[in-house]
């Protein structure tokens, strides 16, 4: 029983480093397009923001990735690692559906991989910039559409699944660019950063928009009925996570209406700053509770 409760958080754990991956990389993907729409010359500004974290967390998913799969086998075998190492049960699991969730995941993170060893060489020409960003798209719908092959999702209709992958990419490009944002608030000059910001809400209030329908929407279809919220521990553990969620919303429509308006002093931008990183505190706490409930508990 101690050796379930240990595979279990492993698993939680291991789920929790992927999301964040996936969650640079879509960040890392849409900021470009965001950057265009403001006509930041050259993308200069942009380009001074450090994306060494896409660099480090790729890699990172990928070990995450790895380790998610055997911390699987050792929790069907419910021993130790040896039992976690065992190439039979490895067999087994890797042809199963956590097997192929693994490895359509691996092809996933090699492809941004690759875009991120090119990006450099490749950037210079607007052909190969689109190129890059083509290939880091198709990337998140691998990755995004890994998330419909397990647990409940998998016994979705078609219209959920896609339903699910839209709302898994919404919040990977959400979450995945609040460290540039954060990055931008000290590195771009002030008429572009306001820009950016402008730019950015506008499209956050459609995305998010469709998220939260999305979202409820599915959580309908999951849990069922009401009394199955308020009665089950998937139900509480959810609308914790809804509770998070107006919480992160709460602090977005902060930016959008006081800070991003002060964005003309210095004060301004450290207030901005500062928020960004209460945001992206909620955002963790939130990718922990969908963690937990894609892998401890269920509808």
């Amino acid at each position: 029983m101690i050796e379930m409760y240990i595979w279990s958080a492993v698993v939680v754990l291991n789920k929790v480093i992927f999301y964040v991956g996936f969650a640079c990389i879509a960040g890392y993907t849409f900021l470009g397009f965001i950057s265009n729409q403001v006509n930041i010359d050259k993308r200069l500004e942009v380009e001074q923001i450090d994306f060494y974290w896409v660099k480090v967390s790729i890699p990172i998913a990928m070990t995450a990735n790895i380790f998610w799969f055997f911390a699987n086998v050792g929790a069907m075998a419910g021993g130790g690692i040896q039992d976690a190492l065992n190439p039979e049960l490895i067999d087994i699991m890797w042809d199963s559906t956590l097997g192929d969730v693994a490895y359509i995941r691996f092809i996933g993170l090699i492809l941004a991989i690759l875009v991120v060893v090119f990006s450099n060489k490749l950037k210079t020409k607007a052909f190969n910039c689109y190129l890059l960003r083509l290939t880091l798209f198709s990337s998140l719908l691998i990755l995004a559409y890994t998330y419909t092959l397990t647990g409940h999702a998998s016994e979705l209709g078609t219209l959920e699944k896609a339903l699910l992958i839209f709302h898994v990419l919404v919040m990977a490009w959400w979450f995945g660019s609040l460290l540039p944002l954060k990055q931008a608030c000290h590195v771009m000059r002030g008429d572009k950063l306001y820009l950016l910001m402008i730019n950015f809400g506008k499209q956050a209030i459609t995305a998010v928009s469709l998220l939260l329908v999305a979202g409820l929407w599915l959580a309908v279809q999951l849990v069922g009925s009401v009394d199955a919220l308020l009665s089950s521990s998937y139900g509480w553990t959810l609308l914790f996570k809804l509770f998070l969620v107006i919480c992160i919303l709460g602090v977005a429509a902060n930016h959008k209406l006081k800070l991003v308006p002060q964005l003309n002093s210095i004060d301004g931008r450290k207030a901005l700053s500062k928020s960004i990183s209460i945001e992206i505190k909620i955002a963790f706490s939130i990718l922990t509770v969908t963690a937990i409930l894609t892998s401890v508990v269920g509808p």
